[in-house]
């Protein structure tokens, strides 16, 4: 089993604690949550940017652009529902040093593209890989045995959500890993080791963290996409270790309700507010 990881944060790419999280509003959903109405938040109206449901067109990614622009991608942002984890790419693509993704969601969102000019919220994550200098690797943690086999890239380690079901020690090993470059199974607990001190400089470059709250289970939150079985006990822990651990220059959120659900229903709002709350207090906490 993997040494303890250790805290190595430079403090240059801390959030000074003043700086609002971002909320980027697509549907209307923040509207009806509690955790954003009594908040301070920098507020984006994004109803009316065309080219962006799903799949994000040319002019819909100028435009979204252009309105993230004024905002550092150092900080916390919501992006409304997994329609729009894209914005992932948008908000990381203006990082100008090398960082690694650490991305919580029930799918790789790595699929090949059906337009080469169409980004898409199944597929950006593939599309940072391919385009993105500064990314060095990328840990997806939540997705199912039967995906997470699938993966074939040394820059993606996994962690399927049948490992997670062994708890906050399935993030024991992730220096280890992101050294390795190993997928992680139920089948590979004696697979571990420890990385080596020149090796366990990797793990310092700073990592970006990105939750689909679809890697939850339906008593957690309320997605628009099939669901895992996390709780959100074992999320908030593995963020709070990796905050605590790990140089985080940034975090997003996803997963909101679905917008088509009448008035998006009291019990997901509720759920999924919750669960929101709960991850702002964790980027809050850190002093962030």
């Amino acid at each position: 089993m993997s040494a303890p990881m250790q805290r190595s944060v430079d403090v240059k790419h801390r959030i000074p604690a003043s700086s609002a999280p971002v909320i980027m509003d697509f549907t209307g959903t923040y509207g009806e949550q509690p955790f954003a109405r009594d908040g301070n938040f920098n507020w984006l109206d994004c109803r009316g940017i065309q080219g962006t449901d799903c799949y994000c067109d040319e002019e819909g990614g100028a435009a979204l652009g252009k309105l993230i622009a004024a905002f550092s991608p150092y900080g916390l942002h919501f992006l409304d529902s997994g329609n729009y984890h894209y914005l992932t790419k948008l908000w990381t693509d203006r990082i100008r040093e090398p960082f690694s993704l650490v991305l919580f969601d029930h799918h790789t969102d790595m699929q090949p593209p059906m337009f080469e000019d169409l980004l898409s919220c199944g597929g950006w994550v593939k599309k940072m890989l391919d385009t993105n200098p500064f990314l060095q690797k990328v840990l997806i943690a939540g997705v199912p045995e039967s995906e997470a086999v699938k993966v074939r890239s040394e820059r993606v380690l996994t962690i399927s959500e049948e490992w997670m079901a062994f708890g906050l020690r399935a993030f024991e090993p992730v220096q280890a890993l992101f050294c390795s470059g190993q997928s992680v199974g139920v089948q590979s607990l004696s697979e571990y080791g420890t990385c080596d001190s020149e090796d366990r400089q990797s793990s310092d470059i700073p990592i970006y963290i990105s939750v689909d709250k679809d890697v939850l289970s339906k008593d957690f939150a309320s997605t628009n996409w099939d669901q895992g079985s996390l709780t959100l006990e074992l999320l908030s822990g593995a963020i709070a270790m990796l905050l605590d651990c790990f140089n985080v220059i940034g975090m997003d959120v996803c997963g909101e309700p679905d917008s088509s659900d009448v008035l998006f229903s009291d019990k997901a709002c509720m759920l999924n507010s919750a669960a929101n709350e709960r991850l702002l207090a964790l980027w809050q906490e850190q002093g962030r």
